[in-house]
Formats: structure tokens, sequence, C-alpha cells
């Protein structure tokens, strides 16, 4: 049996997006996509396991200054790709405008709401993560890992987690559940406890319950579609005009990643 948060002895967040159902009745292959946070302390039989596992991709979104103080550990064979989502070249409110400011209430949101925003708006922020979808197209041998990360794994990968989930047709609801589920990294469960409540109780109830932590809450990662369609529309017509995934590229990815 696949399991959903990866059993390492010094990973963290680390948890593959196998096995989710997209609204069109598909499903997103195991041993294609992973998300975690810092890379740095994993040991010796961690890289080993993720060489067995088929991780070829690294797609680090930290900043140099992060991933040189704690550079990334993994196999040999996996190629490592430094993806700098901060710093962002404009402020949010010249990154939205006036219109879609008010439209939104982005002026009276949290800081966590806007930062999230900066990442899906700012110029330099959709640069990295139009590269990260280069990426994940070159990976197009069966069984064959991308893995996504950033420090904690929960907020430039949730950003990150948001684009590709929605690019491959996974419901919203989904989405803000597998966000949801970092808070039982942070809350120290070990990955064995995880994976059991995740294969026993029913995820919709787990993400509710979660969603009292405060490691991260539903609407943080919700304000993201919520600006996809004040911006262009749709989250679809967003991951064109913005970061370039074009119908030919979104049915490509589909093709790579789902089944």
């Amino acid at each position: 049996m696949e399991h959903r948060m990866l059993e390492l002895e010094e990973g963290i967040n680390f948890r593959e997006l196998g096995g989710y159902l997209t609204e069109d009745g598909r499903k997103i292959k195991w041993h294609k996509l992973l998300r975690c946070g810092s890379m740095a302390q994993l040991t010796k039989n961690d890289v080993d396991y993720l060489d067995q596992y088929g991780v070829r991709y690294i797609i680090d979104l930290r900043s140099p200054e992060e991933s040189n103080y704690s550079p990334d550990k993994y196999p040999d064979k996996a190629q490592y790709f430094q993806d700098t989502v901060y710093p962002f070249s404009f402020s949010l409110f010249k990154n939205l405008g006036i219109i879609n400011n008010m439209r939104l209430g982005a002026s009276n949101m949290d800081f966590g709401r806007q930062t999230y925003l900066q990442m899906l708006l700012d110029p330099h922020a959709q640069a990295a993560y139009r590269k990260m979808f280069n990426v994940l197209l070159e990976n197009d041998k069966e069984g064959e890992s991308v893995v996504f990360h950033c420090t904690a794994g929960k907020d430039r990968t949730g950003v990150a987690a948001f684009l590709i989930l929605s690019a491959l047709g996974v419901s919203e609801k989904q989405i803000v559940e597998d966000y949801l589920y970092t808070n039982l990294f942070f809350d120290n469960y070990s990955s064995e406890t995880i994976n059991d409540a995740l294969e026993s109780e029913s995820q919709t109830e787990i993400a509710q319950r979660l969603n009292s932590k405060t490691a991260v809450i539903a609407e943080t990662i919700e304000v993201l579609p919520k600006a996809c369609r004040v911006v262009s529309g749709s989250v679809a017509k967003f991951l064109e005009e913005k970061l370039g995934m074009t119908r030919a590229k979104i049915e490509r990815l589909q093709e790579l990643y789902l089944e």
C-alpha cells in the first residue's frame, strides 16, 4: 500500500501527491509528485530510500542564501533546480491594481493571505512557478518523481501545490485538505501515525479538525483561487495567462501525471 507521508528518518513534511482524484475521474500517479520542507536534514538512509523511490528532480523554492546555509541532500541520479520564489519585485497594491485590490479586499487581509497573494501575483514569483512547471514537464519517465519544496513545506510549497493540483484538475476542496495535512506533521505525529489516520478516517473530517491548528488554516490557501478568478476570470485562464500553461501544456502535464 502506498502512503501519503513518506516514512523517512529526518524528512520534513515529506508527502506524496499520488492518489488524489481529479474532477474528471482520473487519479494522480504515485511515485511522480512529492512535496516537502527542507531536505538538508535527510540521513543517508533517507537519501537511499528516495533513490529507490524514484526521486529524479528536485525543485528548491528557497532563496540561494537559505539553500547555501542548509543545502539539500538528494540522490546522485537526481537533478537539482534552484527556483527562488522570493524576493518580490513589486508591492501587492501594484501587482493587484486599484480595482482588483478593492474587489479582493486585499488591504484588509492578514499578513499570511497577503503574502500568498504576492506569491501568486508578483512577476518574480510567477517566473519561479513557470520554471517549476517546465521541470514538471521534463519528468516523462514512469516511476520517476519530482520533489518541490521550501523550508517548512507549507507556504511557497503550498502555493506550488495549489498551482500544480489545479493544473491537474484536482478539486479546490481536495487542495485545501492536502494543505491542512501540514498540521499533522507540525503536531509532531509520527509518519506511521499520520498514515494510519489518513487511511482509516475520513480525510475531510481530518482536514476540518486540523483547520483549528496554528500551522496553517484553510482561509490562507482559499485566497488563491479567488484571486485567480478576480485577475483572470478562472484558475485555468490564470495558469495560461500568467504562467504560460497553455491548453497543450496542461494536456501534456495531465498525460504525464494522471492515470
